[in-house]
C-alpha cells in the first residue's frame, strides 16, 4: 500500500480491469478489419490523406497488445492522478537514452519514421528541468490508439491519489468537502461547540455544527477554485496550459 507507483503499473492494472465483452472484441476485430482496408492499393487514391498519415504513426500488428492503450484508457488515468497528456513538443527536455533507442528500434521494426509523440506526466513536470517524477512516452497507432514505448522517473508516492481525488470532478470534490466537514465535526469535544453543560457528544448541537461547516469549507473551496484558477483534471488533462 506504501511502496507507490508509476504510470505504467496503473495503465496495466486498468487494462486488466477493463475485460472487453465477446461482443466488444467482434467489433474491435471488425474495426481493426475496416482500418486496414484503408490501406490497400484499390482504397489508396480515397483516402489518401490517411495514406500518408500512416507512414508517421505505428501499425499495431507486431507490437506487444498489453501495452497498446485506447485515449479513454489515457484520459482515465490521467485525471485520476491529475496527469497531463501532451504532444511531446510541450516537454523541453532530454527523454533518456533507452526511449530514443526504443523509437529507433520501431522505426527499423516497422519501416516508418514515427512522429506525433505523447508524453504523460505531472503539469510541474513539463516546466521543472531536471524533474524526477514519472513519465510515459506513447507513440500513435493507425487504429487511433497508443502504444506505451517507455517510461521513466521516479514512482509516485502513495498518497498521489488521495491528493488527486477532490479535483478529479465537481462530484469528487462534493463528496471530499462533505467527509473532511465530517471528521471535522466529530472531532470537536461538545464543550467547543455549545455552552450547554447537559449537552451530550451525540445531540443536536453537533448536527447544526456539521451544517455550519460545511457551508464554511464549501465557500473556502469555492474562494480557492475562483482565486488561484484551480480547475477539475477532467477538462484540463489535455490542455497546454500550466496548472498545479
Amino acid at each position: 500500500m506504501f511502496s507507490g507507483f508509476d504510470i505504467k503499473e496503473e495503465l496495466l492494472k486498468l487494462k486488466s480491469d477493463n475485460v472487453l465483452a465477446p461482443e466488444d472484441e467482434v467489433i474491435q476485430e471488425v474495426n481493426k478489419i475496416l482500418a486496414q482496408s484503408i490501406y490497400q492499393e484499390k482504397n489508396i487514391l480515397q483516402n489518401l490523406k490517411n495514406y500518408q498519415k500512416s507512414y508517421e504513426v505505428l501499425d499495431e500488428e507486431g507490437l506487444k497488445e498489453k501495452y497498446v492503450f485506447t485515449a479513454e484508457e489515457l484520459k482515465q488515468i490521467s485525471i485520476n492522478l491529475r496527469l497531463k497528456f501532451l504532444d511531446s513538443q510541450n516537454y523541453p527536455f532530454d527523454v533518456p537514452y533507452e526511449a530514443i533507442s526504443k523509437i529507433n528500434q520501431l522505426n527499423k521494426q516497422q519501416g516508418k519514421n514515427i512522429q506525433g509523440f505523447k508524453i504523460m506526466s505531472t503539469a510541474r513536470a513539463f516546466k521543472k528541468p531536471g524533474n524526477t517524477d514519472n513519465f510515459a512516452l506513447f507513440a500513435p497507432t493507425i487504429l487511433g490508439n497508443y502504444y506505451l514505448i517507455h517510461s521513466w522517473g521516479h514512482r509516485f508516492k502513495w498518497y498521489q491519489k488521495m491528493l488527486a481525488f477532490p479535483l478529479r470532478n465537481f462530484e469528487t470534490l462534493a463528496l471530499t468537502i462533505v467527509l473532511w466537514t465530517f471528521c471535522v465535526t466529530m472531532s470537536l469535544p461538545t464543550f467547543l461547540i455549545t455552552l450547554d453543560r447537559t449537552a451530550t457528544y451525540w445531540c443536536g448541537y453537533r448536527i447544526a455544527t456539521f451544517f455550519h461547516l460545511l457551508i464554511f469549507f464549501s465557500g473556502v473551496t469555492a474562494y480557492i477554485l475562483v482565486g488561484f484558477n484551480k480547475r477539475f483534471s477532467g477538462s484540463v488533462w489535455q490542455e497546454e496550459r500550466e496548472y498545479d
